[in-house]
Order: C-alpha cells, then sequence, then structure tokens
C-alpha cells in the first residue's frame, strides 16, 4: 500500500472527536433541481427525502411546515423550474457525528478533504449542522461549498469540493461520465473464496432508499466492481474495491450479495451498537482536475492499521 498511516501522536479514537450540536431548529431552503420539475410536492419529498414515508410528508404539508415561493402549499400541487422551497424541521436534536476536515490537498480551483464518520456531505435526515458542507460553510465563510462525488454518512475518506461553478462543472462532468479511477478499501466479515474476484450484477432499488441486487428490484442499473483481498485477520478481511460503475451503495451492495458484509454496516450487514469504527474507505481518485491530471490518497482511518500491517508484513494474504 503506497500511503502512510499518520504517526501514533497523532492518532485519537474516533469517539473522542464526535459532536452533538445543542437542539435547534432547523430549516432546509433550496431551488428545486431540474429532474423534479412536474412532480407534485408529496412525490417530490418522498422520492428526494425517503428517511420519512408518504403519510409524514402529506402530513407536514398539511400543516403548512413546508412553503413553495414564501408561500404555503396543498398536496398535489405541481412543482416548476425555478420553485425556492423551504422546510420547517421544527427543534431537533442530531446525532453526533466526527466534524475533523482534513484537507489532505488544496489548489485554486479545488479542496481535498479526508471525511471522517459518521458524517454526511450534505445536510440530510437528522442531520444539518453535522454535515461537511456546513462544517465548510463556518470554515471558509466567503466560499460557497460544491462537493463534486458524495460519500455515505458511515464512508470515511476523499471528498472533492470545486472552489469556482466552472471547476465544480468541468469535475462533476468528469464523475458523471465516469472517468474517474476510484479505489475503496473496505473490512468485511469473512473470508473471500479466490483473491481476486468481480461482481457484476444490476443495483436496484428495494425498501425505501435501500438498493440491492437479484430478482424483485426495481430500476435496475448495470454495476461491476473489482474487489482484491489484501489480509485476512481473526475471521475478518481487508478488500481492495474498485468499482467500474457508480451506482448508489455499489460496494456495499456487492460485498454483502457475496456473504462478505462490511463489518458495522447497519444497512447491508451488522451494526455494532455504540462502535464509530465503519469498515467503508475511500481512499484513491485519480481523474483529469481543471488543470491537470490528479492523483489523491487520503490516509486510513486507525482501526484498518492491523490488517495493514497485517498485509504487507507478514504477507498473509488471501492466497
Amino acid at each position: 500500500m503506497p500511503a502512510t498511516p499518520p504517526p501514533a501522536s497523532e492518532t485519537r479514537h474516533a469517539k473522542n472527536r464526535l459532536h452533538t450540536p445543542p437542539p435547534q431548529e432547523q430549516i432546509y431552503a433550496c431551488h428545486l433541481p431540474g429532474r423534479y420539475i412536474g412532480y407534485t410536492i408529496e412525490a417530490y419529498f418522498c422520492d428526494r427525502f425517503p428517511y420519512f414515508g408518504r403519510e409524514e410528508w402529506e402530513r407536514r404539508i398539511v400543516k403548512g411546515r413546508i412553503t413553495v415561493n414564501g408561500l404555503p402549499v396543498v398536496l398535489g400541487t405541481r412543482l416548476k423550474e425555478h420553485d425556492y422551497i423551504i422546510t420547517n424541521m421544527g427543534v431537533r436534536t442530531e446525532p453526533p457525528a466526527d466534524r475533523k476536515l482534513e484537507v489532505v490537498y488544496e489548489d485554486e480551483h479545488i479542496r481535498a478533504l479526508n471525511k471522517g464518520a459518521p458524517l454526511p456531505v450534505h445536510p440530510s435526515g437528522r442531520y444539518f449542522q453535522n454535515s461537511m458542507t456546513e462544517l465548510l460553510r463556518e470554515r471558509y465563510p466567503g466560499e460557497v461549498p460544491r462537493p463534486v462525488q458524495r460519500l455515505d454518512a458511515t464512508t470515511t475518506g476523499l471528498v472533492v469540493f470545486a472552489k469556482t461553478r466552472e471547476a465544480a462543472y468541468n469535475l462533476s462532468q468528469e464523475f458523471t461520465r465516469n472517468r474517474v479511477h476510484k479505489e475503496y478499501l473496505a473490512l468485511v466479515a469473512g473470508k473471500p473464496k479466490s483473491p481476486r474476484f468481480v461482481v457484476d450484477l444490476p443495483v436496484g432499488k428495494v425498501v425505501g432508499s435501500a438498493r440491492g441486487v437479484g430478482p424483485g428490484i426495481l430500476d435496475p442499473k448495470p454495476a461491476v466492481t473489482v474487489f482484491e483481498c489484501l489480509a485476512v485477520k481473526e475471521g475478518a478481511s481487508l478488500i481492495r474495491a474498485v468499482p467500474h460503475t457508480g451506482r448508489t451503495n455499489q460496494i456495499r451492495v456487492h460485498l454483502a450479495s457475496v456473504g462478505l458484509p462490511i463489518l458495522n454496516d447497519e444497512v447491508y450487514g451488522k451494526r455494532i451498537e455504540g462502535s464509530y469504527e465503519f469498515g467503508l474507505h475511500a481512499y484513491r481518485l485519480a481523474f483529469n482536475g481543471p488543470d491537470r491530471a490528479m492523483e489523491l490518497t487520503a490516509p486510513w482511518p486507525d482501526h484498518f492499521q492491523p490488517f495493514i500491517e497485517h498485509s504487507v508484513l507478514t504477507k498473509k494474504t488471501c492466497k
């Protein structure tokens, strides 16, 4: 592995970094994304924010907690281009989050950070202040946070933010057109049957926002991931994952489909209550930046280190 872990003096347990903001009124405001033009107000919220069911979103609309262009709306209202939607979520206490903002690379076009976990990129679900975009607004008040890709709240590793609209557009094109090489490190339960394997299974929706493979999935999309086992230790394995497509939750779904669920994955594996040692890390990105080709890596979390040492020092791989 080419990266160098941080010195022992710089490491800290994740639980010591967790922060819970005090209860506060949470208000979300945004312009309607283009793909939702023509949706009813309730269909928009159900599709974009599935952490609440349709009945709950309809209740909030009826109670006037959602406005469009400054005015309350009724069920069945069709949304139009440029509609400005404000959602009053009430007073809430956010879950604890790892709010570290570790910059691994920066120039005049981009800033790349090594994200901790749990921490979403955007405000979502119960998270608001505890999100990367809100934290970056606080640290860099003169900038608009422009993430060009997303990671799940419980995935650590590289997230790239553009500093300008031009850089954001160019980099978003690289990601959406699948021209970015991505490598992840995953800690999984079990041992693969071979040191290298490929999962070529379409990924589609199952229940709520979860994804899956096999018969019965909705809106399946082609998905291919190449895996390599790097080490096995005490019934768990360190896996390198290279996705050749960019489907939602692709790596997590593909590993679970072959009996290798990612450690501490509450959706596709088994959540360990009280543990913040999550098993998926976005390790490496290679892409064409605004002015040159780039390759970035993010140091892995501390709990990956025993597997890294096992692989590099003893050569006890999956063979």
